[in-house]
């Protein structure tokens, strides 16, 4: 997500260091002290690089193969998506839904983007919704989202929602300053609204629904993604395939989530900004210190 910040290796000593808007605001010391907190390094890009245009090419969809062979022996799948958004955007699982009309229950938080999901999956009466958080606790939780109303923004931009306030704000510093998008205000706290919803645990959220069995679990919580991992049943709900976001996760916390599901019985393959895991996977053994 933040392409300038490389990361460190994970087992260099990180020194903590106040997280706060005005940080930001000091020498370019402090801020590598919060990026090298976090596990990242800033790194200056040399102005000779070539500007090259942005172009289109055909990437092998890897989720889609992997579901393939694994509808070999299970062609019915049933899928758990958290941080489903609008069921369109960006979304991995979007098209494999609605090409083999997959059951399943789709998560969103955002109130107003929970209305897009629906209608989006209108023609899709097999799936099942949930209007919440899915947290470490019942109840309600505070969520942080992108204020509604403010002229100009990229569509796009109302996935930048999460439990960490500090991870939406670090969303927007990165499309304002590194990016240049500039039709972020400069007064970003002012663009984060906080909102009290409805929480469940994964637990529950199974529970809820009767689900006995998951296919594919697919992950987008902005940084919590390993969280939820953790809280899964897996003595007796193990998903053949899991698809989460790694990026938004310390190389510390990379490589534990890796060594936990590998633990679990998964084989690892990473794209991009994301990491799949397959139970069934032909695999090879490989030594890594910093993947």
């Amino acid at each position: 997500m933040f392409p300038l910040w490389q990361p460190i290796a994970a087992n260099q000593t990180r020194r903590a260091y106040p997280f706060t808007f005005t940080t930001f605001l000091m020498p370019l010391r402090f801020i590598s002290e919060i990026a090298h907190r976090l596990g990242y390094q800033i790194t200056k890009q040399s102005s000779s690089a070539p500007d090259f245009p942005a172009i289109e090419l055909p990437f092998i969809d890897l989720l889609h193969l992997i579901v393939q062979d694994y509808r070999q022996h299970q062609p019915d799948l049933f899928v758990v998506q958290i941080g489903a958004h609008d069921g369109s955007s960006a979304d991995p699982v979007s098209q494999l839904i609605r090409k083999y009309h997959w059951r399943g229950i789709l998560v969103e938080p955002q109130p107003y983007t929970f209305k897009t999901l629906q209608a989006n999956y209108q023609d899709q009466p097999q799936l099942i919704f949930e209007n919440a958080v899915i947290s470490d606790h019942d109840g309600t939780a505070a969520f942080y989202t992108i204020r509604q109303g403010i002229a100009d923004l990229p569509f796009w931009l109302s996935q930048s929602a999460s439990l960490s306030r500090e991870a939406v704000w670090g969303a927007l510093y990165y499309w304002r300053n590194v990016k240049q998008l500039d039709t972020i205000p400069e007064d970003l706290d002012s663009m984060i609204q906080e909102t009290p919803l409805p929480a469940l645990t994964i637990q529950s959220l199974l529970a809820k629904h009767q689900v006995a069995q998951v296919d594919l679990l697919v992950l987008d919580t902005m940084g919590f993604d390993f969280e939820i991992l953790k809280m899964m049943p897996f003595d007796y709900i193990k998903p053949a395939i899991i698809h989460f976001e790694h990026s938004f996760l310390s190389p510390a916390d990379q490589q534990a989530c890796f060594q936990f599901l590998a633990q679990q019985g998964y084989s690892l393959a990473k794209v991009a900004v994301d990491t799949i895991a397959y139970l069934h996977a032909p695999t090879r053994h490989w030594s890594v210190s910093n993947w």
